[in-house]
Formats: structure tokens, sequence, C-alpha cells
């Protein structure tokens, strides 16, 4: 640390330096460098933390254990206790924020950080007294908006600040854009959609093709208002991707028809989907399974790849099929084999 050119001379310049010291603790090594004392001399070393402690500006973390030295025991680490007093003006302009930026306690209780952070509680204290409309933005459109740049609300202290004053991208409607861990196709974008999520891209490509040259608007009896590419085990990777897509779209009620592979690793991704996106409404495409079932009857099933997953119970997946299905799919997963996706060709597609 360099301390060249700073007066450390009275407490009143140790207390700045350690409020400005960005930290709640300090280990004794730096401490000495701050106070301009060699540890080598343990005897003023001692006697000044001990000052310290005893005008309240340090304490120390007993847990940390001391240097042994039982005529001059100092302890390894010390916590620091002292906050800048805020002025009279500084209080008033903190009283007068908005009630979510003081819900949290954050600021009544150390003034002084309004200073420390006072352009972006500024931004954020005028959107929550203005009069928005409340669409979600993206939180580069958001940040710009507020600040007049675009990475703000990237910026890990102001993620910091946000998280002790309680406030949530909810809060100030913004959304992150989503990777496009899929593509999609959605002929008409409505405020209430079914859409259904496939596994593989031939089947996606297929149904799209359906969709945009036959204008079709159901699948096996079933309405569907748009087809999903998951580009397989990618959709369940991202803690609430699929979340985050429907967000992206603006917030429509959407319900997910998801169909993949008959195997362990399809039923997997499946579950995973589900488990990363509790939110959203997502159940098996039963239609398509039973007709991959149906193609697959009679013939000899490769095996899969997804051994891994072995031991794995699926039945609270398999309770909408017919009991015999149910067999059949047991069967399947329990040899560990394969019907893929692509056993329903574009042919099979029609009715």
């Amino acid at each position: 640390m360099n301390c060249e050119g700073v007066d450390w001379t009275g407490n009143m310049g140790i207390k700045e330096s350690l409020f400005n010291y960005g930290k709640k603790s300090i280990v004794t090594e730096e401490l000495a460098v701050l106070l301009k004392v060699r540890q080598s001399d343990t005897e003023k070393l001692f006697e000044t933390i001990e000052a310290l402690k005893s005008d309240g500006v340090i304490e120390p973390v007993k847990s940390s254990g001391t240097n042994g030295n039982l005529r001059y025991p100092l302890y390894k680490k010390y916590r620091i206790l002292v906050k800048r007093e805020a002025d009279e003006e500084t209080i008033k302009a903190v009283n007068r924020l908005h009630p979510v930026l003081l819900k949290s306690g954050y600021l009544t209780a150390d003034h002084v950080r309004y200073l420390e952070f006072r352009e972006i509680i500024d931004g954020l204290n005028s959107f929550f007294f203005s009069e928005r409309n409340g669409d979600y933005i993206s939180r580069k459109e958001r940040s710009y908006e507020l600040f007049g740049r675009e990475k703000v609300l990237n910026d890990s202290r102001v993620k910091g600040l946000l998280n002790k004053l309680g406030i949530s991208r909810e809060d100030l409607r913004f959304y992150d854009t989503p990777e496009y861990c899929f593509h999609d196709y959605i002929p008409v974008r409505k405020d209430s959609m079914i859409l259904l999520i496939c596994e593989n891209k031939d089947i996606w490509f297929n149904i799209r093709r359906c969709m945009f040259e036959d204008e079709w608007k159901s699948l096996f009896g079933v309405p569907i208002d748009g087809v999903v590419y998951g580009e397989g085990n990618r959709i369940s990777q991202k803690e609430g991707a699929l979340s985050e897509y429907v967000k992206f779209m603006g917030e429509p009620q959407v319900s997910f028809l998801y169909w993949g592979d008959i195997d362990r690793e399809g039923f997997d991704i499946f579950k995973r989907t589900k488990e990363v996106n509790t939110s959203l409404d997502i159940s098996l495409f039963i239609p398509g399974y039973r007709r991959m079932l149906e193609r697959a009857k009679g013939t000899l099933l490769e095996d899969s790849p997804s051994s891994k997953k072995k031991g794995r119970d699926f039945g609270e997946l398999l309770t909408e099929f017919t009991e015999d299905e149910q067999i059949y799919l047991d069967t399947v997963l329990e040899e560990n084999k394969l019907i893929p996706q692509e056993i329903i060709s574009y042919t099979q597609l029609k009715p």
C-alpha cells in the first residue's frame, strides 16, 4: 500500500483512512502500514493500536488469534468500527429519498454512504418518484436511462449497493437479454400462447416449416402458437433461461409443451428445465411421444449414450401415458435404450 503524501497525524486522519479502507476488517500488517509504524517496533504498534481500541475506532477479531507476544499481544486482525459523521444537509437529503431506498435501513444507519453513491442513489430516486409506464426493458437500456451510461447496472459495486438497499431488478423493471441458447418461430405474438419446445433441430425445423409454409396452428390435434428449439441440454443449463426468454417477450401468459428424445437423457433434460424455471407451466407433449412409441414398436432400439443417468426415477413423468405405454417406457429406460425424436420425420408430421 502506498502511503506517501498522506497526513497520518492525529486520530482524525487515521479514522478517515480507515473509513476509506473499504473493508470491514484489516490485518495487523496492513494496519501498521496505515499507521506508519514499523512492525518490528512492537511496543509502539501495540500502544497505538490500544489507543485506537480505547477510542472505539477498532476492535480485535479474537478468532484470528494473537502474535504470541505476552508483553505486547496483538491480534492478527481488527474490525473497523469507525463511521464518518454526516452533516445536517446529508441527513436531510437521505430522509427525503423515496421509501423504497430507505426500506432496508442501509442509508439511515450510515448517512455518509449516500455521499459515496450519490449519483447512483439520485438516479434511482428519480426513477421511483417518476411516472413510469411499467414496461420491462433490458439491463443496459435501464442503465442508460437512469445514469446515461449503459454498463452502470453491471458494475459489481452498484450490484452490491442494490443488494444492500434490497432493490431487485423487478423493482427496477429490467431483464437480462437472454443468451440465445434456443431459437423460435412464433408467427403472431399473443398475450396468451402455447409454445412447443423441441429438443432436436431437425424436427424443430420441420414444424417451423409446416407453420410457415402451410400455416399450421396445431400439431397432432393440439393447438400451438409457435415452436422453440432448445438445443438439447442447453435449455436446462442456464438458471432460469426460459423464464428470462418469457420476460424478454414482454411476459405473456405462456404454456410450454416439451418434446424430446425418449431416453434417460431426454427425460432428464425436461426435469432439469422445470427445476430451473419453477414459475413456468411446462409439460410433456404427450401426443408427440405417443407417435414416437407407435413408430418404434417392433424395431431394434439403439443404446442410449446416457448411461450416467442410471438409477434415475422418471415415474412421475409417465403418469399421463397408458398402462401399456408406461410398461414399454419403463423397459426403454431400464435397458438404457433410445428412441430419437428424429423417428418422426417431416412426412410423419402430416395428418
